[in-house]
C-alpha cells in the first residue's frame, strides 16, 4: 500500500512538446516577437520542461465513498447490539437489587418480631406409661413381639402471647436401646398461651425381633425394676400471634424415662424431656 504524499514516475512516459508560435506579418507582431522571443528562449534553455508524467496514489482507507445498502443495514444491527445488552444488564441488576432488598426487609421484620415476642420452647413430660405385649421376651428372644403402649404426655406452652398449632402428620416412637418397640401419631390440636394440656398417645408395634444381647439386657432391667426407654417425637407446628401465623416448623421432642417394669401400668421413675426447633428455639 502506498504512503500518503509519495509520487511514483511512470516507466514509459508519453512524449510532450510545446506547439510552435504562429508567425505574423504585421510589424506589431514582429516587434512583439522580438521582445518576447529572448524571454521565451531564455526560459526554455535555462529550465527545460521535464519530459515525464507522474501518478499520485492515495491509500484505499482514505477514499471516501458511500457503502452498499446491505453494509449500512449491518452497521445498524451492530450498533443496536450494545444497547440491547445494556438494557438486559440493567434489568438483571434491578431484579437482583429488588430481591436483595426484599430479603433484607423480610429478615429485618423477622428479627424485630423475634426480639419483641421472644418465643419460648414448650416443655413436655411423660406422666404415665401402660404397656402390654412384651411378656414373651422373658422366655424367648426368637418370638416376634407386638407391643402396645398408651402414654400420657403433658405439653406446657410457656408463652404469654403465642399459640401453638399442632398440625397433622406428627409421629411418636418408643425405643429400648436401639430397638424400636412401637410407634403412633401425635394428635392435632390448638394450644393457647400459658396452657398445659395432657395428650393420650397410642403406640403399636408388630413383628418386633430382638437380638440375644438386647433381650438379655431387657430381662436384667426387668429384674432390677429399672427399664430405660426413649421416646422420640417429630411434630409439625405453627406459631400464631394475633392475625400472624408462621409457616410449618418441625419440633423435635426427646424424652428419656425409666420405668419399673414392662407389663401393665408402669411407674415412671425418671423422666427428662427436651424440645428443639431449627428456627424458634
Amino acid at each position: 500500500m502506498a504512503t500518503p504524499g509519495r509520487v511514483h514516475p511512470l516507466e514509459n512516459p508519453p512524449s510532450f512538446t510545446f506547439p510552435k508560435a504562429e508567425q505574423k506579418s504585421d510589424s506589431a507582431s514582429d516587434d512583439q516577437d522580438q521582445d518576447t522571443s529572448p524571454f521565451l528562449s531564455g526560459q526554455l534553455s535555462a529550465s527545460p520542461v521535464p519530459n515525464e508524467t507522474y501518478i499520485i496514489q492515495i491509500p484505499k482507507e482514505q477514499i471516501l465513498r458511500q457503502p452498499p445498502p446491505e453494509h449500512a443495514h449491518r452497521a445498524k444491527v451492530y450498533a443496536r447490539r450494545p444497547l440491547r445488552r445494556r438494557a438486559v444488564r440493567r434489568c438483571c441488576c434491578s431484579l437482583i437489587a429488588s430481591l436483595i432488598c426484599l430479603l433484607i426487609a423480610v429478615g429485618a421484620a423477622a428479627g424485630i418480631f423475634y426480639l419483641i415476642i421472644r418465643p419460648k420452647a414448650p416443655s413436655y413430660s411423660l406422666s404415665s406409661v401402660n404397656m402390654t405385649g412384651l411378656d414373651p421376651v422373658l422366655t424367648s428372644a426368637s418370638t416376634p413381639l407386638s407391643p402396645n403402649v398408651e402414654a400420657t404426655i403433658e405439653a406446657n406452652n410457656k408463652n404469654k402471647h403465642l399459640s401453638i398449632l399442632y398440625q397433622s402428620g406428627g409421629t411418636v416412637d418408643l425405643y429400648f436401646e436401639d430397638t424400636k418397640l412401637c410407634s403412633g401419631d401425635w394428635p392435632k390440636f390448638r394450644q393457647g398461651p400459658k396452657n398445659n394440656t395432657e395428650l393420650q398417645v397410642q403406640m403399636t408395634g408388630s413383628g418386633i425381633l430382638m437380638t440375644a444381647n438386647t433381650r438379655d439386657s431387657l430381662v436384667n432391667d426387668q429384674k432390677n425394676q429399672s427399664v430405660p426407654l426413649v421416646m422420640h417425637a417429630k411434630v409439625p407446628v405453627k406459631i400464631k400471634y394475633g392475625p400472624v401465623t408462621t409457616w410449618k416448623i418441625t419440633a423435635k421432642v426427646k424424652c428419656n424415662i425409666v420405668v419399673d417394669g414392662i407389663a401393665g401400668e408402669m411407674t415412671v421413675l425418671k423422666k427428662d424431656c427436651s424440645a428443639k426447633s431449627n428456627y424458634l428455639w
